[in-house]
Protein backbone atom coordinates (compact mmCIF):
# COMPACT_ATOMS: atom_id res chain seq x y z
CA UNK A 1 0.00 0.00 0.00
CA UNK A 2 1.31 2.85 -1.09
CA UNK A 3 1.13 6.09 1.41
CA UNK A 4 -0.18 9.16 0.84
CA UNK A 5 2.85 11.90 0.62
CA UNK A 6 0.40 14.53 1.92
CA UNK A 7 0.12 13.48 5.90
CA UNK A 8 3.53 14.01 6.39
CA UNK A 9 3.21 17.39 5.33
CA UNK A 10 0.49 17.84 7.12
CA UNK A 11 1.93 16.80 10.73
CA UNK A 12 5.25 18.77 9.89
CA UNK A 13 2.91 21.84 9.57
CA UNK A 14 0.90 21.62 12.64
CA UNK A 15 4.20 20.62 14.83
CA UNK A 16 5.19 24.24 13.10
CA UNK A 17 2.46 25.87 13.88
CA UNK A 18 2.36 24.05 17.47
CA UNK A 19 5.73 25.48 18.27
CA UNK A 20 5.35 28.44 17.04
CA UNK A 21 2.55 29.43 19.19
CA UNK A 22 4.31 27.87 22.37
CA UNK A 23 7.47 30.04 21.27
CA UNK A 24 5.08 33.02 21.29
CA UNK A 25 3.42 32.26 24.40
CA UNK A 26 6.65 31.67 26.53
CA UNK A 27 8.11 34.49 25.44
CA UNK A 28 5.24 36.74 25.51
CA UNK A 29 5.78 37.93 28.78
CA UNK A 30 9.59 38.73 28.56
CA UNK A 31 8.86 40.45 25.66
CA UNK A 32 5.80 42.99 27.62
CA UNK A 33 2.88 41.65 26.04
CA UNK A 34 3.55 42.14 22.92
CA UNK A 35 1.90 38.59 21.47
CA UNK A 36 -1.55 37.51 20.31
CA UNK A 37 -2.09 36.95 24.93
CA UNK A 38 -0.45 40.11 25.98
CA UNK A 39 -2.08 42.30 23.42
CA UNK A 40 -5.23 41.13 24.74
CA UNK A 41 -4.63 41.23 28.37
CA UNK A 42 -4.02 45.07 27.86
CA UNK A 43 -7.08 45.43 25.70
CA UNK A 44 -8.97 44.05 28.98
CA UNK A 45 -7.03 46.55 31.57
CA UNK A 46 -7.80 49.16 29.18
CA UNK A 47 -11.63 48.32 29.20
CA UNK A 48 -11.70 47.87 32.77
CA UNK A 49 -10.24 51.70 33.49
CA UNK A 50 -12.74 52.78 31.04
CA UNK A 51 -15.44 51.28 32.70
CA UNK A 52 -14.42 52.35 36.02
CA UNK A 53 -13.69 55.83 35.22
CA UNK A 54 -17.02 56.23 33.47
CA UNK A 55 -18.94 54.90 36.74
CA UNK A 56 -16.58 57.05 39.08
CA UNK A 57 -18.06 60.00 36.50
CA UNK A 58 -21.40 58.88 36.91
CA UNK A 59 -21.63 58.68 40.83
CA UNK A 60 -20.18 62.25 41.36
CA UNK A 61 -23.03 63.62 38.98
CA UNK A 62 -25.89 61.50 40.87
CA UNK A 63 -23.57 63.36 44.32
CA UNK A 64 -23.91 66.17 42.52
CA UNK A 65 -27.42 66.37 41.55
CA UNK A 66 -28.47 65.31 44.41
CA UNK A 67 -27.24 68.03 46.33
CA UNK A 68 -28.21 70.66 43.82
CA UNK A 69 -31.45 69.14 44.52
CA UNK A 70 -31.61 69.67 47.94
CA UNK A 71 -29.95 73.43 48.01
CA UNK A 72 -31.74 74.88 45.04
CA UNK A 73 -35.11 73.17 44.69
CA UNK A 74 -36.36 73.96 48.52
CA UNK A 75 -39.31 72.50 49.62
CA UNK A 76 -39.53 69.94 46.35
CA UNK A 77 -39.58 66.90 47.72
CA UNK A 78 -41.40 67.29 51.00
CA UNK A 79 -41.88 64.06 53.43
CA UNK A 80 -45.20 65.38 54.14
CA UNK A 81 -47.68 67.00 52.48
CA UNK A 82 -50.97 68.84 53.69
CA UNK A 83 -54.17 67.66 52.10
CA UNK A 84 -56.36 69.58 50.23
CA UNK A 85 -59.50 69.64 52.83
CA UNK A 86 -56.77 70.62 55.65
CA UNK A 87 -55.37 73.07 53.26
CA UNK A 88 -59.58 74.23 53.04
CA UNK A 89 -60.26 73.98 56.66
CA UNK A 90 -56.75 76.29 57.91
CA UNK A 91 -57.66 78.48 54.98
CA UNK A 92 -61.13 79.27 56.45
CA UNK A 93 -60.23 79.68 59.94
CA UNK A 94 -57.65 82.26 59.12
CA UNK A 95 -60.28 83.94 56.52
CA UNK A 96 -62.82 84.29 59.94
CA UNK A 97 -60.23 85.27 62.00
CA UNK A 98 -58.74 87.88 59.69
CA UNK A 99 -61.97 89.36 59.01
CA UNK A 100 -62.61 89.88 63.14
CA UNK A 101 -59.45 91.16 63.47
CA UNK A 102 -60.30 93.91 61.20
CA UNK A 103 -63.21 94.99 63.69
CA UNK A 104 -62.20 97.76 66.26
CA UNK A 105 -63.12 97.02 69.54
CA UNK A 106 -62.58 92.53 69.30
CA UNK A 107 -59.53 90.63 70.14
CA UNK A 108 -58.88 87.26 68.62
CA UNK A 109 -57.68 84.07 69.74
CA UNK A 110 -56.63 80.95 67.60
CA UNK A 111 -56.28 77.32 68.00
CA UNK A 112 -56.04 77.26 71.80
CA UNK A 113 -55.76 73.67 73.70
CA UNK A 114 -57.43 73.62 76.56
CA UNK A 115 -57.12 70.84 79.03
CA UNK A 116 -59.65 68.49 79.22
CA UNK A 117 -59.41 66.47 82.42
CA UNK A 118 -62.80 64.47 82.19
CA UNK A 119 -61.62 63.31 79.23
CA UNK A 120 -57.86 62.97 79.65
CA UNK A 121 -56.58 65.31 76.83
CA UNK A 122 -56.93 68.39 75.44
CA UNK A 123 -60.06 70.06 73.16
CA UNK A 124 -58.93 72.70 70.30
CA UNK A 125 -61.20 75.77 70.22
CA UNK A 126 -60.46 77.29 66.47
CA UNK A 127 -61.47 80.87 67.31
CA UNK A 128 -61.88 82.84 70.49
CA UNK A 129 -63.40 86.23 70.23
CA UNK A 130 -63.31 88.74 73.45
CA UNK A 131 -65.70 92.05 73.04
CA UNK A 132 -66.75 94.26 75.77
CA UNK A 133 -69.94 92.00 77.02
CA UNK A 134 -69.20 88.63 75.65
CA UNK A 135 -66.90 86.16 75.01
CA UNK A 136 -67.29 83.91 71.77
CA UNK A 137 -65.92 80.67 71.27
CA UNK A 138 -66.23 79.89 67.48
CA UNK A 139 -65.82 76.28 65.80
CA UNK A 140 -65.32 77.42 61.74
CA UNK A 141 -66.49 74.50 59.25
CA UNK A 142 -65.58 74.62 55.58
CA UNK A 143 -68.07 71.74 54.95
CA UNK A 144 -70.07 70.98 51.79
CA UNK A 145 -72.93 69.48 50.42
CA UNK A 146 -75.69 68.29 52.33
CA UNK A 147 -75.66 68.16 56.25
CA UNK A 148 -78.35 65.72 58.20
CA UNK A 149 -79.18 64.87 61.93
CA UNK A 150 -79.18 61.53 62.73
CA UNK A 151 -81.39 59.66 65.18
CA UNK A 152 -78.37 59.54 67.94
CA UNK A 153 -78.06 63.38 67.01
CA UNK A 154 -74.90 63.17 65.09
CA UNK A 155 -74.44 64.85 61.96
CA UNK A 156 -74.37 63.32 58.45
CA UNK A 157 -72.39 64.83 55.73
CA UNK A 158 -73.30 64.07 52.54
CA UNK A 159 -70.54 65.40 49.67
CA UNK A 160 -71.37 65.69 46.02
CA UNK A 161 -68.90 62.38 45.07
CA UNK A 162 -71.48 60.27 47.14
CA UNK A 163 -69.30 60.09 50.03
CA UNK A 164 -70.80 59.90 53.65
CA UNK A 165 -69.26 61.38 56.70
CA UNK A 166 -70.52 61.07 60.02
CA UNK A 167 -69.30 63.99 62.72
CA UNK A 168 -70.21 64.65 65.90
CA UNK A 169 -73.19 66.99 67.35
CA UNK A 170 -70.79 70.23 66.36
CA UNK A 171 -73.42 72.30 68.32
CA UNK A 172 -73.22 70.12 71.52
CA UNK A 173 -69.43 69.63 71.14
CA UNK A 174 -68.68 73.40 70.47
CA UNK A 175 -70.52 74.40 73.65
CA UNK A 176 -68.60 71.59 75.96
CA UNK A 177 -65.74 73.47 74.47
CA UNK A 178 -66.98 76.39 75.73
CA UNK A 179 -67.58 75.39 79.14
CA UNK A 180 -64.02 74.04 79.04
CA UNK A 181 -62.35 77.34 78.34
CA UNK A 182 -64.62 79.16 80.70
CA UNK A 183 -63.87 76.39 83.68
CA UNK A 184 -60.33 77.29 82.49
CA UNK A 185 -60.25 80.78 83.43
CA UNK A 186 -61.39 80.11 86.41
CA UNK A 187 -59.10 77.90 87.54
CA UNK A 188 -56.41 80.80 86.37
CA UNK A 189 -58.05 83.32 88.90
CA UNK A 190 -61.06 85.12 87.05
CA UNK A 191 -64.54 84.53 87.36
CA UNK A 192 -66.43 85.78 84.52
CA UNK A 193 -70.15 86.87 84.83
CA UNK A 194 -72.97 84.86 83.97
CA UNK A 195 -73.90 84.40 79.96
CA UNK A 196 -70.33 86.03 79.39
CA UNK A 197 -68.97 82.93 76.99
CA UNK A 198 -71.74 82.25 74.47
CA UNK A 199 -70.58 79.28 71.36
CA UNK A 200 -71.32 79.76 67.32
CA UNK A 201 -70.82 77.01 64.55
CA UNK A 202 -69.65 79.07 61.65
CA UNK A 203 -70.99 77.23 58.32
CA UNK A 204 -69.37 79.30 55.83
CA UNK A 205 -69.45 76.70 52.52
CA UNK A 206 -71.74 78.41 50.08
CA UNK A 207 -72.50 74.96 48.85
CA UNK A 208 -73.46 73.52 52.23
CA UNK A 209 -76.89 72.74 52.83
CA UNK A 210 -77.95 72.21 55.88
CA UNK A 211 -81.22 70.54 56.85
CA UNK A 212 -84.16 72.59 58.38
CA UNK A 213 -83.35 70.96 62.02
CA UNK A 214 -79.50 72.20 62.12
CA UNK A 215 -80.76 76.02 60.37
CA UNK A 216 -83.07 76.69 62.85
CA UNK A 217 -80.68 76.45 65.92
CA UNK A 218 -79.56 80.58 66.90
CA UNK A 219 -75.85 78.82 67.77
CA UNK A 220 -75.43 78.27 63.67
CA UNK A 221 -74.26 80.80 61.47
CA UNK A 222 -74.67 79.98 57.71
CA UNK A 223 -72.82 81.13 54.72
CA UNK A 224 -75.45 83.59 53.99
CA UNK A 225 -75.59 85.25 57.26
CA UNK A 226 -71.66 84.82 57.57
CA UNK A 227 -71.43 86.92 53.98
CA UNK A 228 -74.05 89.25 55.77
CA UNK A 229 -71.80 90.56 57.92
CA UNK A 230 -68.55 91.10 55.44
CA UNK A 231 -70.98 92.93 53.65
CA UNK A 232 -71.42 95.46 56.52
CA UNK A 233 -68.07 94.92 58.83
CA UNK A 234 -68.60 97.02 61.51
CA UNK A 235 -67.60 97.26 64.86
CA UNK A 236 -71.23 99.02 65.33
CA UNK A 237 -73.23 96.39 63.77
CA UNK A 238 -71.35 93.62 64.72
CA UNK A 239 -71.66 93.19 68.22
CA UNK A 240 -75.76 93.64 67.59
CA UNK A 241 -75.83 90.84 64.91
CA UNK A 242 -73.98 88.70 66.77
CA UNK A 243 -75.66 88.84 69.98
CA UNK A 244 -79.20 88.41 67.81
CA UNK A 245 -77.98 85.20 66.20
CA UNK A 246 -77.02 83.75 69.60
CA UNK A 247 -78.96 85.11 72.55
CA UNK A 248 -81.52 87.76 71.46
CA UNK A 249 -82.87 89.19 74.74
CA UNK A 250 -79.58 88.65 77.03
CA UNK A 251 -77.72 92.04 79.21
CA UNK A 252 -74.48 90.34 80.36
CA UNK A 253 -72.62 92.06 82.72
CA UNK A 254 -68.87 93.40 81.33
CA UNK A 255 -65.67 93.47 82.90
CA UNK A 256 -64.11 96.05 84.71
CA UNK A 257 -60.49 97.15 83.45
CA UNK A 258 -58.06 94.62 85.76
CA UNK A 259 -60.15 91.70 85.22
CA UNK A 260 -60.50 92.55 81.82
CA UNK A 261 -56.38 92.77 81.44
CA UNK A 262 -56.17 89.59 83.26
CA UNK A 263 -58.77 87.86 80.96
CA UNK A 264 -56.74 88.90 78.11
CA UNK A 265 -53.63 87.55 79.37
CA UNK A 266 -55.22 83.99 80.16
CA UNK A 267 -55.79 84.03 76.82
CA UNK A 268 -52.72 85.30 75.00
CA UNK A 269 -50.96 82.39 76.96
CA UNK A 270 -53.29 79.62 77.23
CA UNK A 271 -51.82 76.58 74.92
CA UNK A 272 -52.34 76.30 71.14
CA UNK A 273 -50.50 74.84 68.56
CA UNK A 274 -47.25 74.80 66.94
CA UNK A 275 -47.45 76.13 63.67
CA UNK A 276 -44.86 75.66 60.82
CA UNK A 277 -44.85 77.37 57.46
CA UNK A 278 -42.89 75.76 54.59
CA UNK A 279 -41.28 77.45 51.26
CA UNK A 280 -44.35 77.11 49.10
CA UNK A 281 -47.35 77.99 51.44
CA UNK A 282 -47.67 74.42 53.20
CA UNK A 283 -48.62 74.82 56.57
CA UNK A 284 -48.57 72.02 60.18
CA UNK A 285 -49.51 72.35 63.15
CA UNK A 286 -48.44 70.70 65.77
CA UNK A 287 -45.45 70.42 68.88
CA UNK A 288 -42.40 71.35 68.22
CA UNK A 289 -39.76 68.70 69.55
CA UNK A 290 -36.49 69.38 69.13
CA UNK A 291 -33.11 70.36 66.37
CA UNK A 292 -31.57 67.66 64.67
CA UNK A 293 -27.83 68.56 63.21
CA UNK A 294 -24.21 68.96 63.85
CA UNK A 295 -23.06 69.92 67.48
CA UNK A 296 -21.58 73.18 66.31
CA UNK A 297 -25.27 74.45 65.43
CA UNK A 298 -26.97 72.67 68.08
CA UNK A 299 -24.56 74.50 70.36
CA UNK A 300 -26.06 77.85 68.77
CA UNK A 301 -29.42 76.89 69.36
CA UNK A 302 -28.94 75.60 72.97
CA UNK A 303 -30.88 78.49 74.14
CA UNK A 304 -33.83 78.39 72.06
CA UNK A 305 -36.73 77.70 74.13
CA UNK A 306 -40.35 78.24 74.09
CA UNK A 307 -40.50 80.07 77.66
CA UNK A 308 -37.80 82.26 75.94
CA UNK A 309 -38.89 82.65 72.11
CA UNK A 310 -42.16 83.09 70.33
CA UNK A 311 -40.86 82.58 66.33
CA UNK A 312 -38.40 81.18 64.16
CA UNK A 313 -37.69 82.62 60.87
CA UNK A 314 -35.14 81.31 58.30
CA UNK A 315 -34.09 84.01 55.78
CA UNK A 316 -32.61 81.47 52.76
CA UNK A 317 -29.86 82.32 50.49
CA UNK A 318 -30.88 83.61 47.20
CA UNK A 319 -27.68 83.57 45.44
CA UNK A 320 -26.98 80.36 43.44
CA UNK A 321 -23.48 80.42 43.06
CA UNK A 322 -22.58 80.13 46.40
CA UNK A 323 -25.09 77.13 46.49
CA UNK A 324 -23.75 75.81 43.31
CA UNK A 325 -20.09 75.71 44.65
CA UNK A 326 -21.01 74.54 47.83
CA UNK A 327 -22.79 71.89 45.87
CA UNK A 328 -19.87 71.11 43.90
CA UNK A 329 -17.20 70.83 46.75
CA UNK A 330 -19.62 68.84 49.59
CA UNK A 331 -19.96 72.01 51.59
CA UNK A 332 -23.35 72.57 53.03
CA UNK A 333 -24.28 76.74 52.74
CA UNK A 334 -25.71 78.45 55.95
CA UNK A 335 -28.84 79.82 56.67
CA UNK A 336 -29.69 82.87 59.33
CA UNK A 337 -32.32 82.20 61.71
CA UNK A 338 -34.41 85.16 63.47
CA UNK A 339 -35.40 84.18 66.71
CA UNK A 340 -38.15 86.65 68.37
CA UNK A 341 -38.21 86.65 72.19
CA UNK A 342 -41.18 86.17 73.59
CA UNK A 343 -42.97 89.06 75.09
CA UNK A 344 -45.29 88.17 78.41
CA UNK A 345 -46.02 92.44 78.80
CA UNK A 346 -49.66 92.22 76.80
CA UNK A 347 -52.60 92.22 79.51
CA UNK A 348 -50.90 90.99 82.41
CA UNK A 349 -51.56 93.06 85.39
CA UNK A 350 -48.41 92.00 87.33
CA UNK A 351 -45.90 93.41 85.05
CA UNK A 352 -43.57 95.77 86.57
CA UNK A 353 -42.14 98.47 84.88
CA UNK A 354 -38.46 96.98 85.62
CA UNK A 355 -39.61 94.26 83.39
CA UNK A 356 -40.85 96.40 80.45
CA UNK A 357 -38.43 95.54 77.85
CA UNK A 358 -39.76 95.32 74.04
CA UNK A 359 -39.38 91.86 72.16
CA UNK A 360 -35.92 91.09 71.03
CA UNK A 361 -34.42 89.32 67.58
CA UNK A 362 -31.25 87.57 67.74
CA UNK A 363 -29.64 86.43 64.82
CA UNK A 364 -27.65 83.08 64.17
CA UNK A 365 -26.45 80.69 61.33
CA UNK A 366 -26.70 77.13 60.70
CA UNK A 367 -26.26 75.06 58.55
CA UNK A 368 -29.07 74.45 55.94
CA UNK A 369 -28.82 70.22 56.97
CA UNK A 370 -30.30 70.91 60.21
CA UNK A 371 -33.40 69.36 60.91
CA UNK A 372 -36.89 70.25 62.98
CA UNK A 373 -38.20 67.41 64.18
CA UNK A 374 -42.13 68.13 64.73
CA UNK A 375 -44.97 66.06 65.70
CA UNK A 376 -47.61 66.95 62.97
CA UNK A 377 -51.62 67.06 64.56
CA UNK A 378 -52.44 63.62 63.60
CA UNK A 379 -49.20 61.92 62.78
CA UNK A 380 -47.95 59.04 65.45
CA UNK A 381 -44.05 59.83 64.27
CA UNK A 382 -41.84 62.98 64.34
CA UNK A 383 -41.82 64.51 60.71
CA UNK A 384 -38.17 66.01 59.84
CA UNK A 385 -38.54 69.45 58.12
CA UNK A 386 -34.77 70.75 57.11
CA UNK A 387 -34.20 74.75 57.70
CA UNK A 388 -33.42 75.02 54.18
CA UNK A 389 -37.45 74.08 53.28
CA UNK A 390 -38.73 76.04 56.04
CA UNK A 391 -40.03 79.43 56.38
CA UNK A 392 -40.98 79.97 60.12
CA UNK A 393 -42.35 78.45 62.83
CA UNK A 394 -44.35 80.02 65.58
CA UNK A 395 -44.29 78.30 68.84
CA UNK A 396 -46.94 78.58 71.62
CA UNK A 397 -46.66 79.62 75.29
Amino acid sequence: MTRNPSIPRLRKRTEWQNSKWHSHSHSSPRRGGSGPGGGGVGRSLGLIAQAAAMGMATMMMVSLYRRLRGMLLLGYDQTLEETDSDRAGRLAELKVADVFQSVPGVQVYSCLRIPDTGRRGRREIDIVLLLKRELYVLEVKNWSGEIRVQPDGSWCQIRRNGSIQTHPNIVEETKYRASLLESYITRRGVKLPQDFVQSKVVLMNEECRPEQAIMMQREVLLSDQWQNFLDRNSSKGFTGWLKKLVKPNTKTEGLNEATRKQLQFILSTAPTWDRLVLVGGSTFTGDFQRFKGTQEDLEALRGFKRSSYSQLLVSHQRSWLPQILGAIFGARPYVKLVLSSRDYRDGNPGWSDRKQQEVVNEETEVRSGLEIMFRVVGQSKLQSFPVNKVLSMSLSA
